[in-house]
Formats: C-alpha cells, sequence, structure tokens
C-alpha cells in the first residue's frame, strides 16, 4: 500500500490517541504514548472517570503529567449529550461498561460541559466533543427524523452559548449510538447553527458502521469519500478506527486495527493531504492495548 505525506508547506497533521485506548492509567499511557513519538492526544477516561468530572485537583494533575511527557491536549473527549434522553420518556444505557459517561438530563450535562470548558482552558485545548444524543432503548427507529433534529438543534444552541463564552469549539462527533450516526446528518446541524464555536468530529468508521434500520433513507448510500467532501469544510476533529463487516455475526461490525477492516484509509489520507488539513488525525481504534500500538505505528506510516 502507498504511504501518503500529509503534509503542504509547514502545515501538518496531528498525529493523535486518545489516552485510554492505550491504557486506562494515565501515566502509563502517557509514557508509551511518548514513548512511540507522539505529540498529541485526546483524554475521556481518567481517574476512573469522564474527563469532565474531574475536579480542580486532578486537572492540575492531568496538567503536571501532560508537560511532564511532552505532549498537547487536541481533544477534550467527553460525552456531554450521550447519555443524556432526548425525549422525557427515553430509556437511554451504556453500550460498553468500559466507556465512562455522565447520565443526567440536559442541564446536569450543560453544568458540565461549564466544567468541562474550564477544563479546556486549563490544559490549552481549543475543542471539545458532544454527541447527537444516545438513540434509546424504548422507542422504535428510525432516528435522526425531522423532529429529532430540532430538539437536538436547540439544545446544541444552549451548549454552543457556553462554549462561545469561554472562546472553546464544540466538535459534534457522528457516533453509531446515537441519534445522528453519519457525517452527512451531523452536518446538516452544524450549517443551520453556522458558528464558529460548532464543528464536526468526523468519524469516517462510525458512518460505515452505523445501523441501516436506525437511519432515515435520505441519509442512506453515500460513500465515505462522498461524505467526506460533503463534510470536509466543518471539520474540525477525526477519530480513525476500522471494522470488518461480517455476514451473519450478531454484532457484524467487528473492530480491526486500522488497515484491516475495511475502511479506505488511503483514499481518505490522500484527499485531506490535497485540501492541506492540518488538524488532528486521532486514533479510537477500540481493539487490544497491543493492537492500539500497532495502529499508532501504522498511522505514523502511512502519514510520514
Amino acid at each position: 500500500m502507498a504511504v501518503l505525506c500529509l503534509k503542504q508547506g509547514s502545515d501538518i497533521m496531528q498525529l493523535s490517541i486518545i489516552t485510554d485506548q492505550i491504557n486506562q492509567d494515565f501515566e502509563t499511557a502517557l509514557q508509551i504514548i511518548h514513548e512511540h513519538g507522539y505529540k498529541y492526544i485526546e483524554i475521556h477516561n481518567v481517574f476512573s472517570k469522564s474527563i469532565e468530572e474531574c475536579n480542580d485537583k486532578e486537572v492540575k494533575k492531568i496538567k503536571e503529567l501532560v508537560q511532564r511527557y511532552e505532549v498537547k491536549v487536541t481533544n477534550i473527549a467527553s460525552t456531554i449529550f450521550f447519555l443524556c434522553p432526548l425525549y422525557e420518556n427515553d430509556q437511554v444505557t451504556l453500550f460498553n461498561p468500559e466507556f465512562y459517561s455522565i447520565k443526567g438530563n440536559v442541564h446536569t450535562h450543560l453544568r458540565y460541559l461549564e466544567n468541562a470548558c474550564k477544563i479546556a482552558l486549563e490544559l490549552d485545548c481549543k475543542r471539545i466533543r458532544v454527541f447527537p444524543f444516545r438513540w434509546p432503548d424504548n422507542r422504535k427507529p428510525p432516528f435522526g427524523t425531522k423532529e429529532d433534529m430540532e430538539i437536538i438543534l436547540n439544545n446544541l444552541l444552549l451548549a454552543e452559548k457556553i462554549a462561545r463564552n469561554y472562546g472553546i469549539t464544540l466538535v459534534l462527533e457522528n457516533c453509531p449510538y446515537s441519534h445522528l450516526p453519519k457525517g452527512k446528518m451531523t452536518l446538516q446541524l452544524v450549517q443551520q447553527i453556522n458558528s464558529p464555536y460548532l464543528k464536526l468530529l468526523w468519524d469516517p468508521a462510525n458512518s460505515y458502521r452505523a445501523f441501516k434500520q436506525n437511519v432515515p433513507l435520505e441519509y442512506q448510500g453515500i460513500t465515505l469519500i462522498e461524505e467526506l467532501k460533503e463534510v470536509y469544510p466543518y471539520i474540525d476533529h477525526i477519530h480513525v478506527k476500522d471494522y470488518h463487516y461480517v455476514e451473519g455475526f450478531k454484532k457484524p461490525f467487528v473492530h480491526k486495527p486500522i488497515y484491516d477492516g475495511d475502511i479506505d484509509y488511503d483514499s481518505i489520507f490522500a484527499y485531506l493531504k490535497e485540501q492541506g488539513y492540518d488538524k488532528a488525525l486521532s486514533l479510537e481504534p477500540e481493539v487490544s492495548h497491543k493492537e492500539a500500538l500497532l495502529c499508532m505505528k501504522r498511522l505514523q506510516e502511512k502519514t510520514k
């Protein structure tokens, strides 16, 4: 496979990884990340909680470790609006007990967002991840309907106002467990709000594995490259992972190290190179720690 140079002039993509993908112990993860030549990190699970739950003492410790291991924080991977019911009677549950997440209503999540903004400023980070609301266990698909979109938009407006006050950019992730699993869907809301403080966190693998039965017909049938070309002007952060589809499995989308799955990352990286993308490519491989190290190596090889 071709090795792609993702450099244009002085602009270079920031190779990053979510720390808990390497080790749940934050300092151990930073040691390994530093040893493998990565200069950027993303933080979600830390001290057995989600980053937006951290108190001042914990943030001070995070800052000390970040400085010690000479890395920069590309994104506060919060769980704002993930386990948050979109409708009053929605029942939302966690898909993975190792994925730490806050709970509660919109008011609670906005309170945590305010704390996340303060954490971002302390860690010299410009962006915070938010979600388009977990789809419920007790309501039938499709999700991401016009009515869903309107309610999500109104809540994002509340979040955008908080972020704007702190000078922080929110990045909306197209999550397969949410109402808006495809980048084309999250794009619609970002375009409607039209704020420099709300951009996209595009995850091509999430778009690929979106539950087809959950997605309205008008958002189906688009390739990842077609989606990338449409969403690119609004992207502020990218997650990198891979899946292989296995027909007949109860859960047919199987996590794989990057370049062992179905995602054509060579084409994606080539387009990003052409456009001069200079923000983060952040690994979220969701594989074993050993395989995550392999992903780090492969991302370096494909982008040098």
